[in-house]
C-alpha cells in the first residue's frame, strides 16, 4: 500500500428492499413474511425477502417452489421493477445531495467516497446516520450502512448490523473482526472457490490472509493475489461517479421457462424472443455491439455461458440471433432447460464509429426496424410478434 491518505468510503445497503417497498405500498403487509418473485404461479426464484419470511430459511435466489414449503403463509407478491427503479433513483440523487462521489453498485446498494469530504468536518458515523435518517423520512425505507478505508471493507461492514444497523472499521482492523469468519464470508468467494480452498486446508479469512501468496497465484493465477489482498481487507479500487455516464457493460435479457424444455425447435424460438428483446434495448439506448453470450440453465441448475465474437458491430436481431444459434447447437446436448439468456457486449455508442463499420445489414431491413420499433412504441411490446414464436408458444 502507497502512504497516501486513509480513504473514507461509505457502503449504502437497502433492507430487503423490493420487499419493504412493498409494505411502504400497503401498510397491511408489515409484519408478515413477504416473498418478491417472478410470477408466483409460475416457476420462478425469490428476489427479496423480507426479514420475516427469512426466519423461515427463505432468501434471495431460492426456487419459489421452495420456498413456499419453507414459508407457506408468506406472502407471495410479482415483483414490480419499474416501482424498484423509481424509488432507486430517489435514494441515489438523495446521496449526491451528501457527496458529489456515488456509486451505484447494484439498484439497492451505493458507496460513498468522503476522504476529502470529511476533512476537519464531522465523522463519518454522524454523516452516515445522517444519511439514514433522510433516507427514512423522504423515501421511507431503512438501511444499513458500513464503513471503511476501501469498498471491500465498507461493503462487508454494512453487513454486520442488519437491518438498520451502522458498523465502522477503521484502517487496520479488518482482520479483527472478519479474521476468525469462514472464507466463505469474505466478498467475492463463490461455492467453487471455497472448496478449493478448503482443500488447500484454508478455511477462516484469517487462514487465507496469512497463506503464501504466490502458492495462491500458481493455484489460482491473477485472482490468488486479489484474493490474497481482499482476505487482508486490502482494496483500491476508486469510487467511481455514476454521473460521469459510465455506459453499459452489456444489454441482455433472461427467461425462465414455464416447464422444463427438450425440444429444440421451442428453445431456438425463445433464443430468437430473446435476441429480439436484447436488440430492441440497443437500438432504444443507442448501443452497438460484437460479443454474443448464450446463458443456459439447465433443469438441475446447471448453468453455463458462451460466447461468441462477430465479425462487425450490430444491434439487430438476426445477426444476434445467428450467432445465439449457432452457440446453442454447438452446446445443447438434448437435455431439459429450465431458463436461457442472450445479451450482447463489447459495445459501443452509435456515434463513436464511422457508419461503414457499423452495419452488416440492408437499408430495407433498417427501415423496416425503423417502423417495428415505432409500431411497439405506441402499442406496446407485443403490437407485433414474429410467426414462429406463435407456433411454439406453449
Amino acid at each position: 500500500m502507497s502512504g497516501s491518505r486513509v480513504r473514507t468510503i461509505l457502503h449504502i445497503d437497502m433492507d430487503a428492499f423490493f420487499a419493504s417497498i412493498e409494505v411502504l405500498s400497503d401498510p397491511r403487509l408489515a409484519g408478515k413474511p413477504v416473498i418478491i418473485c417472478g410470477h408466483p404461479e409460475l416457476r420462478s426464484v425469490v428476489s427479496t425477502a423480507s426479514y420475516e419470511a427469512r426466519e423461515f430459511g427463505v432468501h434471495s435466489g431460492m426456487p419459489v417452489t421452495r420456498a413456499k414449503k419453507l414459508c407457506p403463509d408468506g406472502m407471495f407478491l410479482c415483483g414490480k421493477p419499474a416501482k424498484y427503479v423509481c424509488a432507486s433513483i430517489r435514494i441515489m440523487n438523495l446521496l449526491k445531495e451528501f457527496t458529489y462521489l456515488v456509486e451505484p453498485f447494484s439498484i439497492d446498494e451505493a458507496f460513498l467516497d468522503f476522504t476529502e469530504a470529511l476533512v476537519a468536518r464531522e465523522a463519518p458515523e454522524e454523516v452516515a446516520r445522517r444519511i439514514m435518517e433522510r433516507i427514512r423520512s423522504r423515501v421511507g425505507l431503512t438501511c444499513s450502512i458500513g464503513i471503511g478505508p476501501n469498498k471491500l471493507v465498507a461493503k462487508m461492514a454494512s453487513s454486520l448490523e442488519k437491518p438498520n444497523g451502522l458498523a465502522c472499521i477503521p484502517e487496520g482492523g479488518f482482520l479483527g473482526v472478519f479474521g476468525p469468519k469462514p472464507v466463505s464470508k469474505l466478498w467475492g468467494v463463490g461455492k467453487k472457490t471455497e472448496k478449493r480452498l478448503n482443500r488447500m486446508g484454508i478455511r477462516t479469512i484469517a487462514d487465507l490472509a496469512g497463506f503464501q501468496e504466490n502458492l495462491l497465484i500458481r493455484t489460482f493465477g491473477v485472482k490468488g493475489e486479489h484474493l490474497h489482498h481482499a482476505a487482508n481487507g486490502i482494496d483500491e479500487t476508486p469510487v467511481i461517479p455514476y454521473f460521469e455516464g459510465i455506459d453499459a457493460k452489456s444489454v441482455g435479457h433472461e427467461h425462465t421457462l414455464s416447464r422444463d424444455v427438450a425440444d429444440g425447435d421451442r428453445l431456438e424460438a425463445v433464443i430468437l424472443s430473446l435476441s429480439d428483446r436484447v436488440a430492441r434495448r440497443m437500438r432504444t439506448h443507442c448501443y452497438l455491439g460484437r460479443t454474443v453470450t448464450l446463458k443456459i440453465r439447465h433443469a438441475d441448475f446447471r448453468t453455463f455461458t458462451r460466447q461468441r465474437v462477430l465479425g462487425v458491430f450490430t444491434d439487430e436481431e438476426r445477426t444476434i440471433y445467428g450467432a445465439a444459434r449457432v452457440l446453442f447447437r454447438r452446446n445443447w446436448v438434448g437435455e431439459k432447460v429450465r431458463l436461457l439468456g442472450i445479451s450482447v457486449s463489447n459495445l459501443i455508442r452509435i456515434n463513436e464509429q464511422p457508419q461503414f463499420l457499423l452495419f452488416d445489414e440492408d437499408e430495407k431491413h433498417r427501415d423496416l426496424l425503423e417502423v417495428l420499433d415505432r409500431i411497439r412504441d405506441m402499442y406496446g411490446e407485443n403490437a407485433l410478434t414474429r410467426a414462429r414464436l406463435v407456433r411454439n408458444a406453449g
